[in-house]
């Protein structure tokens, strides 16, 4: 008993099958070919069901998806510093969008390229991810980490071309690039320099979240978040506030 349990379990005949394909040889073939026939099926009928919905993947920072950083007091694993991952902009965008009928696969950037230089280029380089998921849509949270020297040098909006130049490539029908978090127009350096990429890439938009940064309640709770870093992300309000504004963009390009 316990060989043929063992035979079972991987997928080899039991004694008993055995004899019995040896006694109708034919009909043990044809059994085994619609069984083997029947397996595939199923499990393409499972592969089109879990990539029937289109794709959304959000390209981000700490905003986006931050791993837990104890020495800075945050224990998420979802966008920083939202209080849960339900409270997060990615899957308060998800929500919104379903509750107005409009049903997405919610993806994540991959970030994975300790050579890679900052966030942008790191991006950049996830070719695969995009080939895999084939996105419909593609949501850009980056910029916050180019500082002075980048921007003015052009570096950030290079970089970031090169990304919507990738997008582009790999066939992405709709790219929306967030404004940076807590520039309070559009006239600041990270805004114009995202701007000034998608001069080239007419079809892809921009999206101002900049009403969203203005208010100082969108903020994180420093009752909460004492490190002056987190602190200084959007709060459970501003993720909403991100959100709201976000998928208002996505259901009026659909």
């Amino acid at each position: 008993m316990r060989i043929a349990a063992s035979e079972h379990r991987f997928g080899m005949p039991s004694g008993r099958e055995r004899r019995a394909a040896t006694a109708f040889p034919f009909r043990g073939r044809l059994g085994a070919l619609a069984a083997c026939a029947a397996a595939l099926l199923f499990q393409g009928c499972l592969f089109e069901t879990r990539t029937q919905l289109p794709v959304i993947l959000f390209m981000g920072n700490s905003i986006t998806l931050k791993a837990p950083a104890p020495e800075l007091g945050w224990t998420g694993n979802w966008g920083m510093a939202a209080t849960a991952a339900d409270s997060d902009y990615a899957h308060q965008t998800m929500r919104l969008l379903r509750e107005n009928g409009m049903d997405l696969q919610m993806e994540i950037g991959e970030r994975n390229c300790p050579v890679c230089d900052g966030a942008i280029d790191e991006q950049t380089r996830e070719v695969e991810q995009i080939r895999r998921l084939h996105p419909r849509y593609v949501v850009v949270q980056l910029s916050e980490h180019s500082f002075d020297t980048e921007l003015r040098s052009g570096k950030m909006t290079e970089q970031y071309r090169r990304l919507l130049a990738m997008l582009r490539r790999e066939g992405v029908p709709q790219v929306l690039c967030l404004g940076a978090w807590g520039e309070k127009d559009t006239d600041q350096p990270h805004a114009q320099g995202i701007m000034q990429a998608l001069m080239d890439f007419t079809e892809y938009r921009f999206v101002d979240i900049s009403a969203a940064a203005r208010d100082t309640l969108n903020y994180a709770d420093t009752t909460v978040f004492k490190d002056a870093g987190v602190a200084w992300h959007p709060g459970n309000r501003g993720m909403l506030a991100i959100a709201e504004i976000l998928s208002d963009a996505v259901l009026s390009g659909k």
